[in-house]
C-alpha cells in the first residue's frame, strides 16, 4: 500500500512539473488565439496571413537555430518586432534564459552583416534569416532588446513604469515590438516604450523636460541596475 501511495505521489509530482513547462509551439498556439486584437485593423485574409508568417518565424526560426520548438521549457521569452511601414520582422526568442535566437527579415541588418546569419527558405516561399546568439553578444550588441528582456524577466516593469511617470515630458520611444513571457504559469504580454539607445548618452534635446526631472529619471533608470545611463546633465 505504501508503495502504491509513493508511486502516486511521484506521478503527481512529475505531472505538476510538466504543467509548469511549455514548448515554443504551445506558447505560439496560445498567442495565435489570444493576442491579435493589438495588430490593428486587418481583414480576415490579412490576419490569417499575419498569423501564418509569425508562426513560421517563431517555430521554423527556432528550429533553424538548432533548437527543438517542441521541447518544453520553464521559461520562454519572445519579442516580436515589426516595422509597420516597411513590413519587416525582427524577433528574439529565448528559452530558459540562455538559448537565444534572433529571427529577422530586416534589410538594414542584412546589409550591415549578412554573413553571420543563416538563410532559411520555407517550402511555400517565405524567406527569413536567423542567428544563434551568445548571452554576451546579446547584452553587448542588442542593447534595446536586452534592456526590454531584463525588465520583463527580472520583474522590473512596474519600477520602469514609475520612471516613465516622473514627468509628462519623460522620454518615451516609439517602438514596434511586443514581448511575451512564460515563466511556469501564465503567459504575459508587454509593450514597453523604451529604446535604450535613445537614452544611453543622457537626456538631451527636450527643452520642456526640466533639469531636476532629467536627473531624477536618470537615477531611476540606473537604479533598475540593468544598463546605466551616462549622466551628462549639467551640474
Amino acid at each position: 500500500m505504501k508503495k502504491v501511495i509513493l508511486l502516486l505521489n511521484i506521478i503527481l509530482f512529475y505531472s505538476c512539473l510538466s504543467q509548469q513547462k511549455k514548448s515554443i509551439r504551445q506558447v505560439n498556439d496560445y498567442l495565435l488565439k489570444n493576442n491579435y486584437s493589438s495588430l490593428g485593423e486587418l481583414d480576415s485574409t490579412q490576419l490569417q496571413g499575419m498569423k501564418n508568417a509569425i508562426s513560421k518565424y517563431r517555430l521554423l526560426g527556432k528550429e533553424s537555430c538548432n533548437m527543438n520548438p517542441d521541447k518544453k521549457y520553464s521559461h520562454i521569452y519572445i519579442e516580436d518586432g515589426f516595422h509597420d511601414e516597411e513590413g519587416f520582422y525582427n524577433g528574439i526568442i529565448i528559452t530558459d534564459d540562455k538559448n537565444i535566437c534572433e529571427v529577422t527579415t530586416s534589410p538594414y541588418k542584412l546589409r550591415r552583416d549578412s554573413i553571420s546569419y543563416t538563410r532559411f527558405k520555407e517550402k511555400n516561399g517565405i524567406i527569413f534569416y536567423t542567428k544563434k546568439l551568445s548571452a554576451e553578444e546579446f547584452r553587448n550588441n542588442y542593447t534595446d532588446e536586452y534592456f526590454r528582456y531584463e525588465l520583463v524577466t527580472k520583474h522590473k516593469v512596474n519600477s520602469f513604469e514609475k520612471c516613465l511617470s516622473i514627468d509628462q515630458y519623460t522620454p518615451k520611444s516609439i517602438i514596434y515590438a511586443r514581448s511575451y513571457y512564460f515563466s511556469g504559469k501564465g503567459i504575459t504580454m508587454y509593450k514597453l516604450p523604451i529604446k535604450y539607445s535613445d537614452i544611453k548618452n543622457g537626456i538631451e534635446g527636450l527643452p520642456y523636460f526640466k533639469e531636476d526631472k532629467k536627473r531624477e529619471f536618470v537615477e531611476c533608470i540606473n537604479e533598475l541596475n540593468i544598463l546605466k545611463i551616462q549622466d551628462f546633465i549639467r551640474q
